[in-house]
């Protein structure tokens, strides 16, 4: 259950991967994912914003007691994930981000904080902007879809 918590923020990119793929299409420009500098950017963006997810002193809770074999799967299910939304050749198989994440209670504050990490990432590896903001639109789209509680 703590496991799904954190797969809203790829996971759900599953979903919307088709927002980024027909823009590129229609305009001839490359896919997102291919602009984001294909599986190995990919994957060492999901490595880097995994281990601020999992050292988060709010959200890093959700992943107590996850052994290393546990965090690398989350790891790599969120490599394909990314690769798959963003227009890559990598294969998925999801539930929806409303199924995945209903009954966890996820609070607006956590959301917030799990993009937080997410637009840290984009910044330490030099994103560039469009792409940057391509990515965190589609993370932008999922809220209703992730959040339960709205903070009071």
């Amino acid at each position: 259950m703590k496991i799904r918590f954190m797969t809203f923020v790829f996971g759900a990119l599953a979903i919307a991967s088709s927002l980024s793929a027909p823009a590129s299409a229609a305009t001839g420009e490359a896919s997102l994912y291919d602009r984001l500098g294909g599986y190995d950017a990919v994957s060492a963006v999901v490595d880097d914003f995994a281990a601020k997810l999992f050292d988060d002193p709010v959200v890093g809770a959700r992943f107590f007691g996850m052994g290393e074999d546990s965090r690398e799967g989350f790891r790599q299910k969120n490599k394909n994930l990314v690769c798959a939304a963003t227009g890559g050749p990598c294969k998925i198989i999801s539930r929806s981000a409303t199924q995945t994440h209903t009954g966890l209670g996820i609070k607006a504050s956590e959301f917030s904080i799990v993009a937080q990490h997410l637009v840290d990432t984009l910044n330490k590896f030099k994103v560039p902007q469009k792409e940057h903001d391509e990515l965190m639109a589609i993370i932008g789209s999922l809220r209703p879809d992730i959040v339960e509680v709205e903070d009071e």
